[in-house]
């Protein structure tokens, strides 16, 4: 009875959404991990799920939805987004479907009915713990005993292309009779993940996709105005953080996915990587330096940059950059913005003067960033990056 009323108030707040839900040489197109499509074995700096529950779950945000495939045997429904609550499931990716995973899904439940009725086209169904899917990368699947399947989908990871999460479910056993290419369906589902002892509930939800392979994409919501104020800035909270590349020509780099509590620097973005901002990064710091110690892996030391400067929409849009005389590059990247998805900021720091005697592959690292900023208001802010015990990885 206890898990009836659980499926039952999960199934009454996914409803309740529907209405709503549906209606330079190496930069930002890089990899925020890494080179994708290989199966990660230990993910550092995975990212802590926060708890909720089933009556305070958090919101799928859709960004398009598509019945990509609808055969007398199979009817796949793709729900394409993320969450805006932090960690995102793009941030999870690597930290669920790795060898040695972090995060669990441990189920689901999705219903499908007649848009705009209560007619169901099949049962309310219950799937399993998620598993990784079979030879294929970057993708956790749960099943029922009719054969029908909740799946999500990393593309990056998958090594498909930049882009949001798919939640797909996948249907074998419907009433074919209520359903042809001309029908509309809607579509309601939670899931489950968890970590240690914490547990996190998601739901999602849309609204009259076409069975005919037509895809729906939300009417765009309001602009979220820019925050007035940033106050004093603050610690970015990390969902995850890498030494992803370190070649001979550009050095070694370090990449932290995150955010401060609020969200302040993710709202700031398109009131920053504008050719007219109203909010201003007006320099920093990085520095990268031995696990523990303070043996910096630059040759000159920690480094100081300038103002961090829009290229332009044609260059790199979503991005403002700094660069030194040597070459070094401090950055922030708003992920959507740029084309790769929705995400949290990624706050990049590039050294290319390092002391190679010291940046040794397969040592540990440490990472440090300022961020200096003036909010529209004209107050001053400062944003602090750290993230410890990184491996380093081999030179290219």
């Amino acid at each position: 009875m206890k898990s009836l009323r659980i499926l039952s108030a999960l199934a009454f707040v996914a409803t309740a959404l529907i209405l709503g839900a549906c209606s330079r040489s190496q930069h930002v197109t890089d990899s925020v991990s890494g080179p994708r499509g290989t199966d990660p074995s230990v993910v550092a700096g995975c990212p802590t799920l926060l708890a909720n529950t089933v009556l305070t779950p958090d919101t799928f945000k859709v960004q398009s939805a598509v019945v990509p495939k609808f055969s007398n045997k199979v009817l796949r429904i793709h729900t394409i987004g993320d969450v805006a609550a932090l960690p995102s499931i793009d941030a999870m990716g690597a930290c669920a479907t790795g060898a040695l995973p972090s995060i669990f899904v441990t189920g689901g439940h999705a219903t499908v009915v007649l848009a705009g009725t209560q007619t169901a086209i099949t049962g309310p169904l219950t799937f399993g713990a998620f598993t990784k899917a079979p030879g294929v990368l970057g993708e956790l699947l749960g099943t029922d005993a009719a054969g029908n399947s909740m799946h999500i989908i990393w593309p990056l990871l998958q090594g498909i292309g930049a882009g949001a999460p798919i939640v797909r479910v996948e249907l074998r056993q419907w009433n074919t009779a209520l359903v042809s290419a001309a029908s509309r369906l809607d579509i309601a589902w939670d899931m489950t993940l968890q970590q240690d002892l914490t547990t996190r509930t998601i739901v999602g939800a849309c609204a009259r996709i076409p069975c005919n392979g037509s895809i729906i994409i939300p009417a765009p919501a309001a602009a979220v105005p820019c925050p007035l104020s940033l106050g004093a800035g603050g610690a970015v909270i990390n969902q995850l953080a890498s030494l992803p590349t370190y070649t001979a020509l550009n050095g070694l780099r370090a990449d932290v996915t995150g955010d401060v509590a609020g969200g302040l620097v993710g709202l700031s973005g398109p009131c920053t990587a504008s050719a007219t901002p109203t909010i201003q990064f007006t320099g920093g710091t990085g520095n990268m330096t031995l696990a523990g110690k303070t043996t910096s892996l630059s040759s000159t030391g920690a480094v100081t940059f300038g103002a961090l400067l829009f290229p332009g929409i044609a260059l790199e849009p979503g991005v403002v950059l700094a660069t030194d005389a040597n070459k070094n590059m401090l950055e922030i990247i708003w992920p959507q913005m740029a084309g790769l998805g929705v995400g949290s900021p990624i706050f990049r720091l590039q050294l290319k003067s390092l002391a190679t005697t010291v940046a040794r592959p397969g040592a540990k690292a440490d990472v440090a960033m300022t961020f200096n900023a003036i909010g529209a208001n004209g107050a001053p802010a400062t944003f602090t990056v750290a993230a410890r015990g990184l491996t380093i990885p081999p030179i290219k």
